[in-house]
């Protein structure tokens, strides 16, 4: 392999996303064919005010329902696919450091129309992702310290840069608030917020990921609708 990534980058490249893409696909047919997934989303289709941990890792939160390929998740989906249950069905929409993964601007515009979709009226969704311009003004301003907590120390800051853009090669895009606050905008949503990190006007939908200078990588944004 070693010698694979030397001499055909691009071909280990190609590998790695199609590696990534068959689990995915895989992963979606084996959450379709559970019966226990199918009897949660029966039990599911009945029910308002749902929680949804969109991206969760398989993490467990009391009361929230969790949705991932692992096979942890409470729903196991491709979560770029339409999510299987009812509109309106969302009182709340918790998504961390998923929407960079996605194309731009296709696949995220119908990740987000769909989470307008099941939220309720008044519903929330809070979205955590890189932030374009705090890359930018810690690559220009040196700040070591961000590519240290953002595990990108690598010999030269432009390497750092490109390595938490590209996240090896699983991230598609990113953004800052003026591009995102537009994408929630043209997806329905009424109302947008920028918030602080463990911060919201709804103390219910902060998760954020805890950890020692997380708040300097991450943009929080919420939208209501």
């Amino acid at each position: 392999m070693s010698w694979l990534k030397q001499h055909h980058p691009d071909i280990v490249r190609i590998l790695r996303l199609t590696k990534y893409e068959i689990e995915g696909q895989m992963a979606h047919l084996a959450g379709k064919l559970s019966p226990r997934q199918r009897g949660t989303l029966r039990q599911l289709g009945q029910q308002r005010g749902l929680k949804l941990n969109i991206a969760s890792g398989g993490t467990a939160f009391p009361g929230w329902i969790s949705l991932d390929v692992t096979s942890r998740a409470d729903i196991r989906m491709d979560l770029r696919r339409p999510i299987p249950l009812q509109d309106g069905a969302a009182a709340l929409i918790f998504c961390e450091h998923f929407c960079d993964h996605l194309a731009y601007p296709a696949g995220i515009g119908k990740f987000l129309a769909d989470c307008h979709r099941l939220l309720e009226p008044g519903g929330r969704a809070r979205f955590v992702m890189h932030e374009a311009q705090d890359l930018a003004r810690a690559y220009l301003d040196k700040d070591d310290r961000y590519f240290d907590i953002g595990g990108a120390a690598l010999p030269t800051r432009i390497e750092a840069v490109n390595m938490l853009f590209r996240f090896n090669d699983f991230h598609q895009f990113i953004y800052d608030y003026e591009l995102f606050s537009s994408l929630l905008s043209q997806a329905g949503f009424s109302r947008i917020i920028r918030c602080a990190y463990r911060q919201s006007e709804n103390p219910d939908i902060v998760m954020d990921y805890v950890q020692p200078g997380r708040e300097m990588l991450s943009m929080y944004i919420e939208a209501v609708k």
